[in-house]
């Protein structure tokens, strides 16, 4: 087990005005706005092994294992070397007992079932022939406060598609698709919600964003009744015009937080609310673990994923490894095909820029894989 305390600062931009309000935390993240506010959290990781079959159906959930094996960007599996917790691992939601699981991908050819005593193949690729012509598209898309640093993730050969602000106002200045978020249900956002959402709407955002990580109390803060009666209120009413996201969830395994929190939030909607698709958020992770967590969810609801905010563990070198592992398998893995978009928390000076340049992995995101 390990523990950390853990301070960030966040800020939001809403309509057009500056609110004091909290936007995001991650693992030693300072989240750069217009406004900033300081929150502390304390947060404990264990970590356990899961197995996942390449090749497999998304809808079979992973099974538990013994063996710990490493996934690489070149697909290569040792059996001897283990995946373990880093020295000092967090997440970003402030859960007593946040699970982070490693991933172990198995070849399905050479091991077609996977048990507790089964051992990987030695070697293979990741990616096969089949993997490869089943790319579906996946859109990527910048998360930002300051529209003036998106600019350098616009140039010849970007894959960024769309953008989002944590608001409802578009400010990026990049002419990518908009897609706004009703934040929460206090400081006003509901009042500007409707005439927002049709300016959003006519100016071609296909989907909306439901509340923040209402699971973490110092964000949108709801429980999982309310949620579901405000989603009902707010965004049912958009459905048919654009596609409807779930309110947006940390990845804490806390008993009332992350995907527990998620599940009890579709059973108070006891089926009325307008969900289209999920939307995750991830921090204090690597490659592995995320892919991980997004067949966890799937394998849950059975609905596509969004991963709308993703903070990597590691220097910049791993974080551009574990990106590279990420967006190759979510672009090429036809087991990841419920993936439809992918942003990084966030554009930002000391996140995606060093003294305002693309960082490798920023790179790798904007341009690469």
């Amino acid at each position: 087990m390990v523990s950390k305390s853990l301070i960030a600062l966040a800020a939001a931009t809403f309509a057009g005005e500056t609110i004091a309000a909290s936007i995001h935390r991650g693992h030693e993240h300072h989240h750069v706005g217009k406004r900033d506010m300081v929150t502390q959290m304390v947060t404990r990781t264990a970590w356990t092994t899961v197995t996942v079959t390449l090749g497999q159906s998304a809808n079979a959930a992973p099974t538990a294992v013994d063996n710990s094996t490493k996934l690489t960007k070149s697909g290569s599996l040792s059996s001897s070397t283990a995946v373990a917790a880093p020295a000092e691992a967090s997440s970003a939601a402030p859960s007593g007992n946040t699970v982070a699981h490693n991933v172990n991908v198995v070849d399905a050819a050479a091991s077609p079932s996977a048990t507790q005593n089964s051992a990987p193949a030695a070697a293979f690729s990741t990616t096969t022939a089949e993997d490869q012509s089943s790319g579906h598209g996946l859109q990527r898309g910048l998360a930002y406060n300051d529209g003036k640093l998106l600019q350098g993730f616009l140039g010849s050969g970007s894959k960024a598609t769309w953008v989002y602000n944590w608001g409802q106002v578009d400010d990026s200045g990049t002419g990518l698709e908009f897609v706004p978020m009703l934040w929460g249900v206090d400081k006003g956002f509901p009042q500007s919600w409707d005439a927002n959402a049709q300016k959003a709407i006519d100016a071609g955002s296909k989907a909306f964003l439901s509340f923040n990580e209402p699971d973490l109390s110092s964000q949108s803060n709801m429980s999982p009744q309310d949620a579901a009666a405000n989603h009902i209120k707010y965004m049912n009413p958009w459905a048919g015009k654009v596609r409807i996201s779930s309110p947006s969830i940390t990845n804490s395994d806390d008993p009332n937080m992350g995907l527990n929190w998620m599940q009890k939030f579709f059973d108070a909607c006891n089926g009325q609310c307008k969900v289209d698709f999920l939307a995750l958020h991830s921090y204090g992770t690597d490659g592995p673990t995320v892919l991980n967590h997004l067949l966890d969810a799937y394998n849950r609801f059975k609905k596509p994923v969004w991963v709308t905010e993703l903070g990597f563990d590691g220097d910049d070198d791993k974080k551009n490894q574990a990106m590279e592992i990420v967006l190759d398998h979510l672009e090429n893995n036809s087991t990841f095909s419920f993936v439809e978009r992918f942003t990084y928390f966030m554009v930002a000076e000391g996140e995606m820029l060093r003294n305002s340049q693309l960082t490798t992995f920023a790179m790798t995101f904007a341009y690469g894989a």
